[in-house]
């Protein structure tokens, strides 16, 4: 048809294929020229836009349909409907007028033209509910849509009552401040599940239920993807190579007062190619209290002065205590050492030891370094500098930032000074 058009000189090659159609349709018949019919019923016009709307078709296959001339006519029939509703469709240009036909606009029943639009904003509604997205978002964009009709009469026409409408707009207009509230908290925050971020709206004195801010975080796609990399985790334990101590806490965790309870493990962190010879290890001790980091240090080789190292910064910051410390560990050479072991005796700090082989004896260090991994080792580090200004990072994060339920909404940190401030 394009290059028909080129050669005979026509503008469209619309023409050409309108041409076709009529020709299929109707025959030589149909490419006669005709005469456009001058005046048209508006019942016939009524059931042209009908047909169309039922059968989904478009101007030039209604047009084909009931062999009128030019399609612009039923778009023009179909404007005038939705501007001027259906006295629209009995006005007729000419000398002629309505009253010919017997038919008074001003005393048109008003019963058969809410049909009209009843039939038009359900037309519409279907096409909006196509699209993605909330029952109350459709409805906004119909009334927006169908601005010259009231509220009412377009909720009436869909089969919605005003008290739906309006209780939904309200609730909507809530979540999209909430929805805006858990991104910016997630930016900040990547890592936080639903139940941190319903923690920290609980911080901000919204009060939302936790199920809530998962149906929404789901609606944004701002659920956490947890890294669970099963890799070789890091044994300490070489046999008995020196003195063990017994277990005295007994997965007795819980504390009500700071520095009583310590924990301490080894945990390594790989980068590079992640070999023998790409790794770094971690030494840190926990206050079971608050689950704050006291200290801890990193290293390229888990020695006994690694282990050591932390644990002599620590008791340089003790305060004095009406009570004794007690640090517990796993049975890893380390903590069975005669210097481990010498420096807890002169300071008077007591030592306590899992069982062999359990490592539930020491849950709580455990779950850090598993929550750690997950945060921390989702991206693979090229260099161990960067590895370690990283791990660094994220253990000041932790301490000062990172909420836990059990704290009741706070960080470690904040938890202890809150804890120190109030018993002065």
């Amino acid at each position: 048809s394009t290059s028909l058009a080129k050669k005979y000189n026509i503008k469209s090659r619309t023409t050409i294929l309108n041409w076709i159609h009529m020709y299929n349709a109707f025959g030589i018949k149909g490419l006669i020229v005709r005469k456009p019919i001058k005046v048209y019923s508006g019942n016939y016009k009524r059931k042209v836009l009908h047909w169309m709307h039922t059968n989904h078709s478009s101007y030039p296959e209604t047009a084909l349909f009931f062999n009128i001339s030019a399609p612009s006519t039923i778009f023009a029939w179909e404007r005038r409907l939705e501007t001027k509703g259906l006295t629209g469709l009995y006005t007729n240009r000419g000398p002629k007028k309505m009253k010919s036909n017997n038919i008074k606009f001003k005393s048109l029943n008003k019963s058969l033209k809410n049909k009209v639009n009843y039939y038009l904003i359900n037309y519409r509604y279907e096409q909006i509910k196509q699209e993605h997205g909330a029952i109350i978002n459709h409805i906004k964009k119909l009334i927006n849509y169908f601005k010259r009709f009231s509220i009412s009469f377009i909720l009436k026409s869909i089969g919605v009552s005003r008290s739906y409408y309006y209780r939904h707009l309200k609730e909507h207009d809530k979540d999209i401040k909430l929805k805006k509230m858990i991104t910016k908290i997630k930016r900040f925050n990547p890592n936080y599940g639903y139940r941190r971020v319903t923690l920290a709206l609980i911080n901000n004195n919204v009060v939302v239920n936790h199920k809530k801010v998962l149906r929404l975080m789901k609606t944004l796609k701002l659920t956490t993807n947890s890294y669970n990399k099963k890799s070789r985790k890091y044994n300490s334990y070489i046999g008995k190579v020196g003195h063990t101590a017994k277990n005295r806490l007994h997965r007795k965790f819980k504390t009500d007062r700071p520095y009583q309870k310590l924990t301490t493990d080894v945990s390594e962190f790989r980068y590079g190619n992640q070999d023998i010879n790409h790794r770094v290890y971690l030494s840190p001790i926990m206050d079971l209290f608050s689950d704050e980091i006291l200290t801890c240090s990193i290293s390229e080789h888990p020695t006994v002065d690694f282990t050591i190292k932390p644990m002599k910064a620590l008791i340089k910051t003790l305060p004095n205590l009406e009570y004794r410390t007690t640090v517990h560990s796993d049975q890893g050479f380390q903590y069975q050492n005669n210097k481990w072991q010498r420096l807890l005796k002169n300071n008077h700090i007591f030592q306590s030891m899992s069982r062999k082989g359990t490592c539930l004896d020491n849950a709580q260090m455990e779950s850090f370094f598993h929550i750690m991994k997950t945060e921390v080792m989702n991206v693979n580090y090229e260099t161990k500098d960067s590895l370690i200004k990283t791990m660094k990072n994220w253990i000041k994060y932790y301490n000062k930032y990172r909420i836990k339920t059990k704290l009741g909404g706070k960080a470690p940190k904040e938890y202890r000074e809150l804890y120190l401030l109030e018993n002065k």
